[in-house]
């Protein structure tokens, strides 16, 4: 991003949902208005955060932050986790996916958490965020692969999907960005 583009990092505003929706059908992304519309739901009862990355002006981008986590490990230890990452291939490469995790860690350690999670997909087309996320100083939780947040073991079959992930952790507790 150059020093002329201005990243502006905010709150979910259900008058994002028509940029959102377009932005993604434009890539041949099909994300339905009843995502943004749960999201904004779940935001408003403080169940989850939107974070939505717009640079100068244009939408480029969001994350979420579940405050409470579907997957056992994380919530049996209180471990928010970060969600549905995205940010617009022409985007990419430029620190919006950086400013948007940082933006979740710096919210989790407001709220008084010491760690945060996330979860990344296996296949290639998630190799763009399993680097980030090693990049940022995630490590895997040691509790290998999942299913639909159900722990696989020797012999199991699974489809593989968005729902094959393994789950990562990174202390919060102080800020240890490099980058």
């Amino acid at each position: 991003m150059s020093s002329l583009n201005q990243l502006a990092l905010c709150s979910l505003e259900e008058n994002d949902f028509d940029e959102i929706i377009s932005a993604f059908k434009m890539i041949g992304w099909n994300k339905p208005r009843s995502t943004y519309e749960t999201y904004f739901s779940e935001q408003s009862n403080n169940i989850r955060s939107t974070i939505v990355a717009k640079e100068n002006g244009k939408f480029c981008g969001y994350v979420t932050i579940k405050w409470k986590s579907n997957y056992d490990s994380f919530a049996q230890q209180n471990i928010p986790e970060i969600s549905d990452l995205n940010v617009l291939p022409t985007y990419r490469k430029h620190g919006i996916g950086t400013a948007l995790i940082n933006a979740c860690e710096a919210m989790a350690k407001e709220r008084g958490y010491t760690t945060i999670g996330l979860g990344v997909g296996m296949t290639a087309d998630y190799g763009n965020a399993q680097r980030l996320y090693v990049r940022l100083g995630y490590i895997p939780d040691g509790r290998g692969l999942h299913y639909k947040c159900n722990s696989l073991e020797y012999g199991c079959q699974v489809t593989i999907d968005d729902d094959l992930v393994l789950f990562f952790t990174k202390s919060v507790s102080f800020n240890d960005n490099k980058i």
